[in-house]
């Protein structure tokens, strides 16, 4: 019968994987397959197993006593009949001796000849069809070793070389298996790697749980590598986080997969893990284990395996947190990680979970049961923080002051605790920062508030409130609680903080030293009077001083100033008495009242 198969995609180096056709197409394999071929570069490889499982990655369908492909020409053989495929993908099917077929190819990689064991036959093959057969007969040669590798065909070992060798045939040297141009290696904390040896044991784990290890294959080489095989044979052993060949690992790089080994029964378990021709041994032990369960909040029971990790909640700072474990039968347990303690409960079986921190955030236990780790984790949140309150030791606030104040809490803190306390200040529209406004004695807008543990109200503090006219805005924080309050710095006539009248060679000298919130002065005007009462001649002498005073509050932050004025005296100055000062801005006009000269 002729099969009509779809062609064959080429894999690799030039194999094929027929196992994603033909199985399409026949029913399995009942009966052991074994034979030999050359592959496209030229080694020997092996075909054996009930289902078709080949040292090579290659699979032919039911009925295939032999079969080759060398990246070109493929063919096989069934019980009476061999198939060849042609260039052009169509399959050709000609009668051939019964038993299996060796076919050899000529340099330019077609087929040249097919030999028959069981009859000793040999035939050429003409494109089409088979030429007339011919015995063909013989000895092995003389050689150290003759070791079968399939029916009628031998590996023979002579001066430190390998041959193959068939009856009727001179022997051919067989270039031997390349050592695999990567490496495999086990990944283990912090990404460090280890070599994996021929066999590799799996971390054990308990019937129904599974135990994981993750692995790396990297490219040391300067050419890129195909991988074109990962898989394991059938078994408790899976590969998972892993890629899909056919993959190139450029050079220097790498590929990552990983191994699960999940066990139902107890016992030893042993399987092949493939990299391409690579293979690896896995092992793994499972033996029965206690079972092991946590009491949740609800009262309900959990049942914990191995690598699991479990929330047990959130715990308040410095409070207890406890959970009810069952191990049954009892085992050996243990619980490690800072806060974290364990004790027997009433019952062999039965132990209680503690966890008390003194430190927010989260905590980290381990617990091990029958070597089996869990994490264990809980959540250390805070005390609740009180809220805070800004407390003004005077009301109302006027300019040129020192304003003192305390935060007091809704409730004593638990522990010693630490806020922050800002201000900010906004002067009214057309006037500059006033860089006076702060808190004292750092001359800075923001400070730390401490609290002692137990305490429910902060230290005095101490802040400026500048002499410009705007909105002071006070804002503390106590973790994710807040509080403001403001003051408003009120526009004003310019305030005299000190006034003086004096004399000197015959000339009047006044000094104001004082402080105007709206940076708007404009007008003085000065009346001298004499020791009679009467004023002066010759009376209000009135000055704009707009200008001036505009000019100097471009140079300062603030409003503070001091003014002095000289006036010539005639006459004899015994006769005056005192002068009085009257000076104006935008809010409205200030008096000094009787200034006595000194």
């Amino acid at each position: 019968m002729t099969l009509q198969l779809p062609k064959p995609r080429p894999v690799g180096s030039g194999l094929c994987l027929l196992s994603l056709l033909l199985p399409l197409l026949l029913p399995a394999q009942e009966r052991p397959v074994r034979a030999v071929f050359r592959d496209s570069q030229g080694a020997l490889r092996l075909l054996h197993g009930v289902e078709g499982a080949w040292t090579a990655p290659i699979l032919v369908p039911e009925g295939v006593l032999s079969a080759g492909f060398n990246g070109k020409t493929l063919w096989y053989k069934g019980a009476a009949a061999l198939h060849v495929r042609t260039s052009d993908g169509r399959w050709i099917s000609v009668p051939a001796p019964e038993g299996r077929a060796i076919g050899t190819y000529d340099e330019a990689g077609n087929l040249s000849e097919f030999y028959f064991p069981e009859s000793a036959q040999s035939a050429l093959w003409l494109s089409d069809r088979l030429g007339p057969l011919e015995s063909k007969a013989g000895e092995p040669p003389p050689s150290d070793a003759l070791e079968p590798i399939g029916d009628n065909f031998f590996a023979i070992r002579k001066d430190s070389s390998i041959l193959a060798w068939r009856p009727g045939a001179e022997p051919v040297l067989i270039p031997l298996a390349e050592v695999p141009l990567f490496k495999l290696f086990l990944r283990g904390t912090g990404n460090t790697e280890t070599g994996v040896d021929a066999s590799f044991t799996m971390p054990p784990a308990a019937p129904g749980e599974s135990s994981e290890a993750r692995f790396r294959i990297r490219n040391p080489g300067a050419e890129p590598v195909l991988i074109n095989r990962l898989s394991i044979d059938p078994g408790p052993f899976k590969t998972f986080d892993q890629f899909f060949p056919p993959r190139f690992i450029e050079p220097g790089g790498f590929l990552d997969f990983s191994v699960r080994f999940s066990p139902a029964t107890a016992g030893g378990f042993s399987s092949t893990l493939y990299v391409n021709d690579l293979k690896v041994i896995l092992n793994g032990n499972s033996a029965a284990a206690s079972t092991i369960e946590l009491e949740l909040p609800s009262g309900a029971w959990q049942t914990l395996h191995a690598g699991d990790s479990i929330d047990l909640g959130p715990v308040e700072r410095r409070a207890t947190l406890q959970r009810r474990l069952k191990v049954t039968p009892a085992g050996p347990v243990t619980l490690t990680g800072a806060g974290f303690t364990l004790q027997p409960g009433a019952a062999p079986t039965d132990f209680v979970i503690f966890c008390t921190s003194d430190k927010p955030g989260p905590a980290t236990g381990t617990l091990t049961v029958d070597n089996r780790a869990i994490t264990l984790r809980v959540t250390v949140t805070d005390f609740p923080t009180p809220r805070p309150a800004i407390s003004l030791q005077a009301d109302p606030v006027s300019p040129a002051r020192q304003a003192r104040l305390t935060v007091k809490l809704s409730e004593p803190v638990r522990t010693a605790f630490t806020g922050s306390l800002s201000l900010t200040f906004k002067p009214d529209s057309g006037l500059p920062d006033d860089a006076a406004v702060t808190f004292l004695p750092q001359a800075v807008r923001t400070i730390p508030v401490q609290i002692a543990e137990g305490a429910a109200e902060s230290s005095e503090l101490v802040f400026q409130t500048g002499t410009t006219a705007g909105l002071i805005t006070l804002k503390t924080t106590f973790g994710t609680n807040t509080d403001e309050s403001s003051i408003r710095i009120l526009p004003e006539p310019v305030a005299l903080t000190a006034a003086k009248a004096g004399s000197a060679s015959g000339a009047a000298e006044i000094v104001l030293t004082g402080f105007d919130t709206t940076r708007s002065t404009s007008k003085v005007a000065f009346t001298f009077f004499l020791k009679t009462g009467q004023p002066a001649n010759p009376g209000r002498i009135e000055s704009d001083i707009t200008q001036p005073f505009s000019t100097y509050f471009k140079t300062i932050t603030g409003s503070a100033f001091t003014l002095r004025a000289n006036f010539p005296v005639s006459g004899t100055f015994s006769e005056l008495e005192g002068v009085e000062v009257e000076i104006t801005n935008a809010a409205g006009t200030r008096q000094s009242g009787r200034l006595r000269f000194e």
